[in-house]
This record gives C-alpha cells, sequence and structure tokens, in this order.
C-alpha cells in the first residue's frame, strides 16, 4: 500500500518494488494507477481470407474513399474559385486601364481648354490695351484659407 500513498508524486522507483504476488501475471509496472497485465497487452487479430479484420477494415477502406472523394471535389471547388477569381482580377484590370486611359484624355483635354481660356483673356486684354504684362500680381494669404 505504499504505492497507493505515493501514486500524486513523481518518484523513482525501482522495479524489485513492484514485487507480483504469486499467481499474478503482471508484467510491467503499474501505469496510470492500475496495472497492465500480459493479458491486456496481447492483442486478438482474426484473420480472414481477405486480409486482417474483415468488414471493420471494408469500412475504413470505404471511409477513407468517401475522404478523398470529398478532398477531391474541394480541390476541384478551388480550382474552379481560383480560376473564376482570376478571370475577375484581369476583368477589373481592364476596367482599370480603361479607366485610366479616360482620366489622362480628361486631363489633356482640361489642360488645353484651360491655355485656351488664358489665350483668349490675353488678347481681349490686349484688345482693350491693358498691360497686364508689366503688372504685378499679389495674393493675400489670409484670403486663400478656407
Amino acid at each position: 500500500m505504499e504505492l497507493e500513498q505515493r501514486e500524486g508524486t513523481m518518484a523513482a522507483v525501482g522495479f524489485e518494488e513492484f514485487s507480483a504476488p504469486p499467481g499474478s501475471e503482471l508484467a510491467l509496472p503499474p501505469l496510470f494507477g492500475g496495472h497492465i497485465l500480459e493479458s491486456e497487452l496481447e492483442t486478438e487479430v482474426e484473420f480472414v481470407s481477405g486480409g486482417l479484420g474483415g468488414s471493420g477494415l471494408r469500412e475504413r477502406d470505404e471511409e477513407e474513399e468517401a475522404a478523398r472523394g470529398r478532398r477531391r471535389r474541394q480541390r476541384e471547388l478551388n480550382r474552379r474559385k481560383y480560376q473564376a477569381l482570376g478571370r475577375r482580377c484581369r476583368e477589373i484590370e481592364q476596367v482599370n486601364e480603361r479607366v485610366l486611359n479616360r482620366l489622362h484624355q480628361v486631363q489633356r483635354i482640361t489642360r488645353r481648354l484651360q491655355q485656351e481660356r488664358s489665350r483668349f483673356l490675353m488678347r481681349v486684354l490686349d484688345s482693350y490695351g491693358d498691360d497686364y504684362r508689366a503688372s504685378q500680381f499679389t495674393i493675400v494669404l489670409e484670403e486663400l484659407r478656407c
């Protein structure tokens, strides 16, 4: 009963302390508070003409085949999603490129219109005899603040 008192502690013990009573099949030291008997260590294997097990093995094979099928379907689904995302990305890139080209076109048009307006105003001022080129242009910074 000395073993039961030490069960919660991790003490080093030798195999001689695990002497088995006569007629016992004790082969190993106690594990997790119990005894492992040799008879418990022996595994029973049923041999049939198809190999080990029988129906348990067949069920396991069917489960593995079903799992392979699910993985195959999942891979195919992932592949389709990947391809669809790739197509969508290419479409978005084309739309972005068109929008960028239109933006550059509008910027060129705007710049040209600003230049035309400036030229028009200079012609009008010249027709009035205004000496706008010699005048100083002052910007009051307080008025520009928002």
